[in-house]
Formats: structure tokens, C-alpha cells, sequence
């Protein structure tokens, strides 16, 4: 059902980007400390990496799952009745957690924070590239000179500047570069269970998998290892401060300042890394270091800058891929799909592809009754009016005619003032106690026309649509997102379920003259 009221864009609020950016740079400088930590841990107090990243993980996972459990406990135990999820957290949890905090400190107690958290940087180059071929397309020229400032400051740092010899052991290097391939993979593999369960209840559970698996195999009790107040007082530092509370600070800023300029201002922590290194350890920076760091973080500014803007009133929503940094994006996500509020040049194209969604039920199966289609074309000129008609986009390829280089590939509705219809159905067991219009304003956001063109299906689009609904609806102050689908709908509800929407039964809706048709109720609460 079309909605009645504008939806606000997902932008931040000009009085908290201010915050958002101090809150982003603070998790940046939090993340630095950490690596100091493991320098202090592994160079001065003789603690071996294995043993450190066994109690880090550990603890770190103890931290994130008690939050869950205050937090959001029915999700958390869901997502372990949900098979599909947990093999791809444990993905997750092998080769982007464990090899992550395992190379990544290897590469510190080799050389030192700052140089292995640059190093580790390189990762945003194995993303760019990873990309470009994921989306078929040769990298843009700002990338290709990222990776020209990558590789020219990874020389600095690994040479000095002198091209017959390293400046580090090998061994740091090769750590190095490793940490960069897990970082990689560290933010590729997870994203359909962070879309489904969030980041909270993921990162957890990969911390406490990467960590089980690490104590079973390291056995670091058998570690000779000399638990000193100082031991204890760093590596409760390096948890609470330089892993919990960094992730609660940038993400605070990516709600405050948007992802780009959280992402932008993240870049903070190799350089807070050297100068916490260089300040509490006293470990030495010459200028060559100096200028390698700085051009790395050229490299990670180019790689993660922003495309320009799209013209006022058809921008994209602040979180589209557009607006993501490439090591915030989800993998299906990135450089791809966009979307925004529809307009009424959409309207023919728009149209299409609810015809062609029509010709994908019948194929189910499924007779919708009724002489008209749902929705009339009235309705879909109103939700336009209103706003609460959206389109997703790709750019527009060579020798096709479309308007504005941007093809419109799926259409979906999100009605922040929630559904008449649903005050007057019965049946449904929702998760949340809403009034409905007219009797009031609804606590949850209505989900509607949710059709993907038929040459753009089994790309990730529905799953990209769910997201940027729930994105809406949390921008309009929302407590949940509902919709129905037809009961013979299998595709529907599979991706609404892997998505993390709830069952909420079957649900008798009535038209004002009383007439019946009964769907499939569901909702994601957050």
C-alpha cells in the first residue's frame, strides 16, 4: 500500500556529523592503541602471538556476546538454530577473524604497530581490485593511482629507501602482506550474515569460533607465559579499549557522519598506531618511514574517495554503495547498485517492472484476483507524489538508451506511517505492538512492491532493496519493517527469511468493502 508522507534521507544531521567525526577518529586512534599494545606484549613482555590472539579472541568475543544477550537475545538465539549462517560465520571466523588478528600481529612483533597496521592497509588495494573484477570493470584512474602510492609506500617502509636490502626482517613483510589478503577477506565473506543477524552477533560468534579453534590447536595454558599485573593491565586495554570500545566509537560515527566520512577519518589509525608506538614505546621514525605512511594513506584516501555527487533531489541514500567506503561496503554491494526515491520520468520504466514481477508470480503459479493489477497506476503516481517510491539503478552501459547513464533494474515502496490494511486484518502474530492509521502513528514501516527486472534477477538486488528498506525505515525513526507476500511465493520468502525477517503467520487482510485475501505476514525488528 503507497504511504502518505515523504521519507527523510538516511543523511546525518548537520548538528552530530561534528560528533560523528570526532567519534569516528577516536575509533581510528582506538584501534592504534591496540597494535601498540601487541607491540608492547610481544617485543617487551616476551608474550608469543598465538597465546595473545587465543585470550584476545576469547575475550573479545565474551564482551560482544554479553552485549548481544542485553542487547538483542532472541536473535542471538536464533542465528544458532540457522545452519546456512553459521557455516558462513565460520567462514568468516577461519579466514577473516583468526588469520586477520594472527597475521596482523605477527607482522607487529616483526616490525612494530605502525608499520604493520600500514602494511595491513594495503588490503583496501586487494578489495579495489577484487572489485573491479567482480563488477567487470577496469579500476578508475583515482584507484590505479592508489595503487601506485600502495606500492611506492610499502617500498619506503620495507627498504628505507635502499633498494638492495629490507629495512625489515622478511618475515615482517611477509606477515604483512598476508594481513592485507585477510583483511580482504575479513570484509568479503560476511556480508549476507551481517545484512541478516548484524554485526554485533557476528562479529561475537566469529570471535568465539576463531578463538575455540585457535585454544584447541595453540593450547596456550602449555605457553610459558608470566601473568604480571602489567600483562594483565595491557591486554585488558588491548580488549576493552583497543578492540570493544573502537568498534562502539566508529560505529557511533558512521551513524553521526555518514559511512564516507567515518570511513575517511578511520584513516587515522596507522598514523596514531606510529605516533602512540613512537611516543609510549619510543620506537624510531625517520623521515622514510615518514613519507611511506603518508603515502599509504594517500593510497587508502584514494581508494575510498567518494564518487561526485549526484544532482540535488536524486541523490542516493547516505549507505548506498555509493556512499560506502570499499572496506565498509558488502561484497554484493559494492560500486553497483544505487538507489533513490523514484521520480516521475520513472514512471513508464517503473511500470515495466511491476509487469514484469506480474509475469513472475504467474509463472509460481499464482493467480492474483481481481480485474486490475495491484498496484494501479494511480497508486504507483501517488507513492511518487509522496515519496515513498524508490528505484535501484546501475549505470547505464554502452549502446542502451536510457536517461540519466543509469538503467533502472528494481522498484520497491516504504511506507514510514505503516498500512491501513493491516489495522484492519486479523490474523498475524506481529512482533511489535503498533497502532495502525488512522487510529495513529505506527512504531513500524510498511514494505510494498518489492520486483526486480527480469534480466537483473539472482544478482543480489532483492537483498540490496531489503537493506536500503530497512535503512528508510530506520531513518523515519522506525522500530521494525513489515510486509506480506502471496503463500505461493518460495523466492519471496526464502530472501525475507534469509535477510532476518520473522514469520508472523498468516494474515486475512480486508479491503473497505470487506472483501478478503489472505498473505504471508512478516517483520525484522531491530
Amino acid at each position: 500500500m503507497a504511504g502518505q508522507a515523504a521519507i527523510a534521507q538516511a543523511a546525518p544531521r548537520k548538528s552530530h556529523v561534528a560528533r560523528g567525526i570526532a567519534f569516528a577518529a577516536l575509533g581510528g586512534i582506538c584501534w592504534g592503541f591496540s597494535g601498540t599494545c601487541a607491540q608492547l606484549m610481544t617485543s617487551e613482555l616476551g608474550v608469543p602471538v598465538a597465546w595473545i590472539t587465543c585470550v584476545r579472541l576469547l575475550l573479545g568475543a565474551l564482551i560482544f556476546l554479553v552485549a548481544c544477550l542485553f542487547k538483542n537475545w532472541r536473535s542471538l538465539r536464533a542465528v544458532l538454530r540457522d545452519k546456512r549462517s553459521l557455516l558462513r560465520i565460520a567462514a568468516f571466523s577461519m579466514f577473516g577473524v583468526l588469520l586477520t588478528q594472527m597475521s596482523y600481529l605477527s607482522a607487529i612483533s616483526y616490525t612494530n604497530a605502525g608499520t604493520g597496521t600500514v602494511l595491513e592497509r594495503l588490503g583496501l588495494v586487494v578489495i579495489m581490485l577484487i572489485v573491479c573484477v567482480r563488477v567487470r570493470r577496469w579500476p578508475k584512474p583515482r584507484e590505479l593511482f592508489g595503487l601506485v602510492f600502495a606500492l611506492g609506500g610499502t617500498f619506503l617502509i620495507a627498504t628505507k629507501g635502499n633498494i638492495g636490502a629490507l629495512a625489515i626482517p622478511a618475515e615482517g613483510l611477509m606477515w604483512g602482506v598476508v594481513s592485507a589478503f585477510a583483511l580482504a577477506a575479513y570484509t568479503l565473506l560476511p556480508g549476507k550474515v551481517l545484512a541478516k543477524w548484524g554485526s554485533f552477533i557476528v562479529t561475537g560468534l566469529a570471535m568465539l569460533l576463531g578463538g575455540t579453534v585457535a585454544t584447541v590447536f595453540v593450547q596456550p595454558w602449555s605457553i610459558p607465559v608470566g601473568i604480571t599485573p602489567e600483562l594483565v593491565g595491557v591486554m585488558g586495554a588491548m580488549v576493552i579499549i583497543g578492540t570493544f570500545a573502537a568498534y562502539l566509537f566508529y560505529l557511533q560515527g558512521i551513524t553521526d557522519a555518514g559511512p564516507v566520512r567515518a570511513g575517511l577519518v578511520g584513516c587515522v589509525e596507522p598514523v596514531s598506531a606510529t605516533v602512540i608506538s613512537a611516543v609510549w614505546l619510543g620506537t624510531p621514525v625517520t623521515p622514510v618511514d615518514v613519507a611511506g605512511i603518508a603515502m599509504i594513506v594517500v593510497m587508502v584516501l584514494l581508494v575510498t574517495q567518494r564518487e561526485e555527487a549526484p544532482a540535488k533531489g536524486e541523490g542516493g541514500l547516505d549507505g548506498s554503495p555509493d556512499d560506502l567506503p570499499p572496506f565498509e561496503g558488502r561484497a554484493s554491494l559494492l560500486g553497483y547498485y544505487r538507489s533513490r526515491p523514484a521520480v516521475h520520468d520513472d514512471f513508464v520504466r517503473f511500470q515495466e517492472v511491476l509487469e514484469d514481477g506480474h509475469e513472475a508470480l504467474a509463472a509460481l503459479g499464482i493467480e492474483e484476483k481481481g480485474s486490475k493489477k495491484y498496484p494501479s497506476e494511480r497508486r504507483v503516481m501517488r507513492a511518487i507524489d509522496w515519496g515513498t517510491a524508490h528505484v535501484v539503478t546501475v549505470p547505464e552501459r554502452s549502446g542502451e538508451e536510457e536517461a540519466a547513464g543509469e538503467r533502472i533494474i528494481g522498484v520497491f515502496a516504504v511506507d514510514p506511517r505503516g498500512d491501513e490494511a493491516y489495522g484492519r486484518s486479523s490474523g498475524a502474530d506481529w512482533l511489535t505492538e503498533s497502532p495502525d492509521p488512522p487510529d495513529g502513528e505506527a512504531s513500524y514501516a510498511a514494505l510494498h512492491w518489492v520486483c526486480v527486472a527480469s534480466e537483473a534477477r539472482r544478482r543480489g538486488v532483492g537483498m540490496f532493496i531489503l537493506g536500503e528498506a530497512e535503512r528508510l525505515a530506520k531513518a523515519a525513526g522506525k522500530r521494525s519493517l513489515r510486509c506480506d507476500v502471496y503463500e505461493g511465493n518460495g523466492p519471496m520468502r526464502a530472501l525475507l527469511m534469509e535477510y532476518g525477517f520473522s514469520s508472523c503467520g498468516t494474515i486475512a487482510l480486508r479491503d473497505r468493502l470487506g472483501r478478503e485475501r489472505r498473505r504471508d505476514a512478516f517483520e525484522r525488528l531491530w
